[in-house]
């Protein structure tokens, strides 16, 4: 289950740099992505809590 959540994180991370390269945003739309990253972590860390 580590491995999955792992690479889970690493794959999200790496599709974000890339789509940041291809398509740079502004300051607000980055304040927004940074709020709906850390909600999305906040959700995987409670949902990883409950399985184990």
């Amino acid at each position: 289950m580590c491995n999955f959540s792992a690479g889970l994180m690493v794959g999200t991370i790496m599709g974000a740099s890339i789509i940041l390269a291809v398509h740079p945003m502004n300051k607000r739309s980055m304040r927004k992505a940074y709020h709906r990253a850390g909600r999305m972590m906040n959700k995987m860390s409670d949902t990883l809590r409950d399985w184990t």
